[in-house]
């Protein structure tokens, strides 16, 4: 659980220097960007090798994020440098919703069983930001396990309309009326 607060801090930083330098949305692009190279399964080797020199690893940085800002290169280069490259999506996530809370947008996870279209999209984010009463920057994933429905979290509320739960629900209110 180390890592949560490690991506924040590293997240927190990165996003003081990009705000002092005006350019917290390029920023981010650079560090998306950065983190997506990171997917590959060959560069993630490369920069996991510990028999890979520490010279060649720093040259390869550049690489992540071609005419990213140099302070990002430097943080990527350091994250590299402390065998810390895996923190690189957290650490996104954690800046992106520190450049939202800062232009006045709310963040939203949305978990759904199957892709969610353009339009229910749309539809979803309109329906939140009426709710909240704030703009909404929507964030999906996939998660067969849910079935059916949707699970959304703002913050540190959540709203959980999964089938899953449902049956969830349903079972323990099954097993309780089967045994009184």
């Amino acid at each position: 659980m180390a890592k949560a607060p490690t991506a924040k801090r590293y997240a927190a930083a990165l996003f003081e220097l990009a705000r002092a330098d005006g350019n917290a949305a390029a920023w981010l692009d650079a560090l998306r960007q950065a983190a997506d190279a990171m997917r590959d399964p060959t560069v993630a080797l490369f920069f996991g090798e510990p028999r890979m020199p520490a010279e060649r690893k720093q040259e390869a940085v550049v690489l992540l994020a071609p005419g990213a800002d140099q302070l990002v290169v430097n943080c990527l280069g350091l994250l590299v440098e402390r065998q810390a490259a895996s923190l690189l999506p957290a650490i996104v996530s954690e800046y992106g919703a520190l450049l939202n809370e800062h232009l006045g947008l709310v963040q939203a996870q949305v978990t759904s069983a199957a892709p969610i279209s353009a339009e229910q999209r749309e539809r979803l984010g309109r329906s939140l930001a009426e709710m909240l009463e704030q703009e909404v920057v929507l964030e999906t994933a996939e998660d067969a396990s849910i079935i059916g429905g949707i699970v959304v979290r703002i913050g540190d509320r959540i709203i959980d309309g999964s089938v899953r739960t449902r049956i969830e629900a349903l079972r323990r209110r099954l097993q309780q009326e089967s045994l009184a």
